[in-house]
């Protein structure tokens, strides 16, 4: 489903990472594991283009990324950022349409069938009782579930996590996470995340990169990576 294929990064003089090369695959969850300051971030970001490699490529689906339209990356490629400030004084079901946006015309509003595939995406994340609520005043981890529904509304089938259980608490981490394993599963979502906690990564993952110093140190199926052998290092 997406294809990375000897990715680099640099920012001016300094490299962040290079040769960078995985797949992820049609509804799987994939764990990108690393040290703070490792590259994560801005490897999930070089995925959809937000940041721009200085080499290699980024496909899906066989097609090279780069000669998508923003609005094309955004049809196969959702992502959930690490920072979340409350910029959305908004009801719930409102935060969740706006993933419609890349299906509209500009200026265009959405309709009804926009409206009603934004109840789905709650709906389907048992998410719905809170459509009506302001986005400011619910909690952390209701936050975290609104704007994964909002990335299932947009209805790509790759979806980028950056560290998506930060701040959240020991239940909201794996309502969340249980949450994208059934996604993979019944949607065939390929998820790619960062993440830094490699329990968490090997509680829910399917496939875990491993990266260190800017180059991947280990990657595959989970129980075939997350060994001493590449945990004590990392």
């Amino acid at each position: 489903m997406l294809e990375c294929v000897d990715l680099g990064f640099r920012y001016k003089d300094k490299v962040i990472f290079e040769n960078i090369s995985f797949q992820a695959s049609r509804g799987r969850f994939c764990a990108i594991l690393g040290r703070n300051g490792s590259g994560k971030t801005t490897l999930i970001h070089c995925l959809n283009r937000t940041l721009t490699p200085f080499s290699g490529r980024v496909k899906v689906r066989g097609s090279d990324l780069a000669s998508f339209s923003r609005n094309d990356i955004a049809r196969a490629i959702s992502l959930l950022p690490q920072e979340q400030i409350d910029i959305f004084p908004y009801r719930v079901l409102d935060v969740v349409v706006m993933g419609r946006a890349p299906f509209l015309k500009p200026a265009a509003r959405p309709g009804e069938k926009d409206y009603e595939t934004a109840a789905r995406a709650l709906q389907t994340l048992h998410a719905q009782d809170l459509s009506q609520r302001n986005f400011n005043r619910i909690s952390g981890g209701e936050r975290q579930i609104v704007l994964l529904a909002r990335c299932l509304a947009q209805a790509a089938q790759v979806m980028l996590l950056d560290e998506p259980t930060n701040h959240l608490d020991f239940n909201h981490q794996h309502h969340f996470l249980s949450s994208i394993s059934r996604l993979c599963r019944e949607k065939g979502i390929s998820v790619v995340a960062a993440m830094h906690d490699p329990n968490l990564a090997s509680m829910f993952a399917d496939d875990v990169i491993m990266i260190k110093g800017g180059r991947v140190m280990a990657k595959g199926e989970k129980d075939g990576v997350m060994t001493e052998k590449y945990l004590s290092p990392l």
